[in-house]
């Protein structure tokens, strides 16, 4: 990914919160050259470093894995950033935060699928539900689905916040972009958390 030395994030800890926040993201493999990707939900594990998910077995890049390294995209708000919200007009731009995370896959047994599955649930609230799901059905699901993990090699963060504006700029910006939708105001949150870090 390409990331100018103001827009990089080193830290790894809000990559990794990034990455809790919004855990759908898109799967990237390139068998023989060709991408190929799928959106699904991740689990991020940070004290493992490791991403697991699943995919439909029917669903043919579970096949792609081999030991080669993989891609997954994980993007969080954006929002279109208007040249004349800046003091001396320049040009729109795009502001937004993105985590690449580069990793190896190694494929998960049944009874860690099981682990996985119930672990995605509770991830969004409803650890609950598993439990009751008769045990056939939970045998014909995990039959169903290709569980993996990806043990993480490198991250890449990318939060392009108008870091390269000035301060008056900056604060333009953010009071535009509060007065909009969830994504922009979103945005926004992000470029004042970043400003009091720096403060």
């Amino acid at each position: 990914m390409y990331i100018p030395k103001h827009n990089a994030v080193t830290e790894e800890a809000p990559l990794w919160e990034l990455m809790r926040q919004f855990n759908f993201a898109l799967l990237i493999t390139a068998p023989d050259g060709v991408p190929f990707a799928t959106a699904i939900p991740f689990t991020p594990l940070e004290d493992k470093r490791i991403l697991t998910a699943h995919v439909a077995k029917a669903n043919p890049q579970w096949q792609h894995f081999d030991d080669k390294e993989v891609l997954v995209v994980f993007q969080a708000e954006h929002a279109l950033i208007s040249n004349r919200w800046y003091e001396n007009s320049d040009v729109p731009t795009w502001n937004y935060a993105t985590v690449h995370a580069y990793g190896t896959v190694r494929i998960l047994g049944e009874e860690e699928t099981r682990m996985q599955l119930e672990a995605l649930m509770q991830q969004h609230g409803h650890a609950e539900e598993m439990s009751k799901y008769p045990e056939k059905f939970v045998a014909g699901l995990q039959n169903a689905l290709v569980c993996f993990e990806m043990q993480i090699t490198r991250l890449e963060g990318k939060f392009k916040l108008s870091q390269n504006r000035s301060a008056v700029d900056q604060k333009s910006v953010i009071s535009h972009l509060s007065e909009q939708g969830e994504l922009e105001r979103g945005v926004a949150t992000r470029m004042t958390e970043l400003q009091k870090e720096h403060s």
